[in-house]
């Protein structure tokens, strides 16, 4: 599936980190056990920490763990 936009959000509860996408359909998806496991699917923290304007783009993300910042 291609996506119009993705981020990363660390996780609150332990290490690791999520990934939330944007479709160019404007679908919303999110990589974690709480929106991939529901049906019907609803946004999940992460989704609405993005959509609220939190957290870094995936290519941000990507920039900073080849940097050693991550």
């Amino acid at each position: 599936m291609e996506y119009k936009r993705q981020w990363v959000v660390a996780s609150s509860s332990g290490p690791g980190n999520y990934t939330v996408s944007e479709d160019f359909k404007g679908n919303w998806s999110c990589s974690c056990r709480g929106w991939t496991g529901h049906t019907p699917r609803t946004d999940c923290k992460h989704i609405r920490e993005v959509k609220a304007g939190g957290e870094r783009s995936f290519g941000e993300a990507t920039l900073d763990r080849l940097s050693g910042r991550d």
